[in-house]
């Protein structure tokens, strides 16, 4: 009996989550040689494109040219610039970043010697990134969307695995989901993100308290919320319960933000083609 062929490896290096003055940090971290120089840039799959931080496409000798007015994880809007493509390795493979924004450094990638964001379903144009945040590594691999599921059941307990269409118009990793079972809502898949965030317009009759600072967008502009719960999650057939999740007054689209607070040791896989589907693997 014959057995079909397995994932293509691209690219293979390790996942981490202390920074290099030793803070540790929810999002998931990875090495990038880029300019003879070894950095570390955050992965984050709410991310619509690769972000540098001005100072480094300074030093690197990048050219940009102004580009549109970004809104960042606060509603905040961002001046940044177009550098292009740049040219780095990640775990062994040379790589071409594409459509790369330079952004001014937020306060706290400064502290941490962090260089950038990569949206790791974008670091290839058509290998599946599968972001282990279980075992700890990023994997690249050229694969169709069988030969995925079979790589992942490896990995993790098939039964918890999901497959869950995206939602077109979205560059970041964007499915359809419910609160409480009432309709359905866009929500992203936010490994940039501390923790999960809804609109107040899809709880509008929630209780609950003051709001306070749940986190900061890359502008350095707060992000504020107030704490609700419990609620139910469902999506791709399962139900999730959050006992305490963060409801905003206002937010772009989309309006629910899940977060490492559940997406903390699961594994997740996307390709760039939107028409593809996300692979999940329930947390727990």
């Amino acid at each position: 009996m014959s057995h079909p062929p397995a994932a293509k490896p691209v690219a293979r290096t390790p996942i981490g989550y202390r920074t290099a003055n030793g803070a540790l940090t929810h999002a998931p971290l990875v090495d990038v040689e880029i300019g003879r120089r070894r950095l570390s840039f955050v992965l984050d799959t709410g991310s619509e494109v690769h972000l540098v931080t001005s100072e480094l496409a300074a030093e690197l000798g990048l050219e940009g040219t102004p580009g549109e007015e970004g809104i960042d994880h606060s509603g905040a809007s961002l001046a940044s610039w177009d550098v292009g493509e740049v040219s780095v390795e990640i775990g062994g493979a040379a790589l071409t970043l594409r459509g790369v924004v330079a952004i001014p450094a937020p306060p706290p990638f400064t502290e941490q010697g962090i260089a950038g964001i990569l949206s790791p379903q974008h670091l290839h144009a058509s290998a599946t990134a599968v972001v282990d945040m279980a075992r700890g590594e990023l994997l690249l691999v050229d694969a169709t969307d069988a030969q995925v599921r079979a790589l992942l059941a490896k990995r993790v307990e098939p039964r918890q695995l999901l497959t869950l269409d995206r939602v077109p118009g979205f560059a970041g990793i964007v499915v359809r989901a419910s609160i409480d079972g009432d309709d359905e809502i866009d929500a992203m898949l936010n490994t940039g993100g501390r923790g999960t965030e809804l609109s107040r317009a899809v709880l509008p009759d929630a209780q609950a308290g003051l709001a306070v600072r749940i986190g900061g967008g890359v502008s350095g502009a707060d992000v504020m919320g107030a704490e609700v719960g419990p609620i139910e999650i469902h999506i791709g057939g399962r139900v999730i319960r959050v006992d305490r999740l963060s409801l905003r007054e206002r937010m772009h689209d989309p309006q629910a933000l899940i977060g490492m607070d559940l997406l903390e040791g699961s594994v997740l896989a996307c390709a760039a083609d939107r028409s593809r589907p996300v692979f999940w693997s329930l947390p727990g």
